[in-house]
């Protein structure tokens, strides 16, 4: 596997999990301008089988629909799920439409998901929203707005709840050993730091 980022709207990571030999790709979030995401898929010179969301606020699912109907496959946590159809997404707080639509699949708790031969596991780890959830690949934690360098998720979001977000964060923590982490927003950390260093979550 190949990782591969691109920054959107607000500063959103969009990973990109990339199969070479099979020229596919996963992506982790996908921002609010699809013609990027899929700019990036002509560089790479792949194509996009499935879209991952970590949550369906706007700034990381505003394109997905749009993806959708180019054939990406879209699964987002049951939870969230809900929110492509309704103001929870938060579109209006940036005077947007939001492009709703039905996921192709619900992620849930521990689901280990094998695409373009790609393993990748599935943490619920709610408090930014009641649905949010970070994927576990390899050595690599997609942490969306759960868990940033230093820092943590906003929780002031409708669904968001501080209590349930520090439970999603030692979750996280107990993994055994060091992981990369590749937050939502701004820069990598790994595990081991936010262990020794997050002032927001201790243990």
């Amino acid at each position: 596997m190949e990782l591969h980022k691109i920054v959107g709207f607000l500063d959103v990571n969009i990973y990109f999990l990339v199969n070479n030999e099979q020229k596919t790709a996963v992506i982790i979030d996908c921002g609010t301008d699809a013609k990027i995401v899929n700019k990036k898929a002509s560089e790479l010179g792949v194509k996009i089988s499935h879209l991952l969301l970590t949550h369906s606020h706007y700034d990381h699912s505003g394109c997905a629909g749009e993806l959708q109907r180019q054939g990406v496959k879209v699964y987002v946590s049951e939870n969230d799920a809900l929110k492509l159809n309704n103001s929870d997404n938060l579109a209006y707080c940036f005077n947007k439409e939001f492009d709703s639509f039905t996921p192709d699949g619900v992620l849930y708790d521990d689901q280990v998901l094998e695409l373009n031969e790609i393993s990748i596991k599935v943490k619920s780890t709610p408090g930014h929203t009641d649905g949010s959830v970070s994927f576990v690949v390899d050595n690599f934690i997609f942490s969306g707005d759960t868990l940033f360098y230093n820092s943590v998720g906003r929780t002031d979001f409708p669904t968001g709840d501080f209590n349930q977000l520090k439970n999603s964060v030692l979750n996280l923590y107990a993994l055994d050993g060091d992981f990369v982490v590749y937050a939502g927003h701004g820069r990598s950390t790994t595990l081991e730091n936010e262990r020794k260093y997050n002032s927001f979550v201790k243990l």
